[in-house]
């Protein structure tokens, strides 16, 4: 399927490398721990404007109620969620890596996600 190929190749270039084939379960597992970062990144007026504009702009584009594959009952669940893990991803790798680290341990959330070098 070609949107497979898609999000696998956005996710190994986000990763690195690091990741090359994300699980859906893993997907949905990290998911409550992004969002939580996520959110007090949102919020943090250190992080540039625009990469929360961004971010925000394609989580809404994905949970938009025009979508084809999000109206597959069950797969465009998957879809949505395996895809905002990703943009979540991406956000929290753009951002300054002082400010990710200070959030990852004021959440406690270190178990689950790594700090980040500086």
């Amino acid at each position: 399927m070609f949107a497979g190929f898609i999000i696998r190749q956005l996710v190994s270039r986000l990763t690195g490398g690091k990741v090359s084939k994300p699980g859906k379960i893993q997907a949905i597992m990290r998911l409550p721990t992004l969002l939580r970062l996520g959110y007090v990144l949102m919020r943090d007026d250190r992080v540039p404007l625009w990469q929360r504009g961004s971010a925000l702009g394609i989580l809404a584009l994905i949970f938009s109620p025009l979508d084809v594959v999000g109206d597959i009952p069950i797969i465009g669940q998957f879809w949505d969620f395996t895809l905002s893990v990703v943009v979540l991803d991406a956000f929290i790798a753009m951002a300054p890596a002082s400010v990710v680290n200070e959030h990852i341990l004021k959440l406690g959330v270190q178990g689950k996600i790594p700090l980040r070098d500086s």
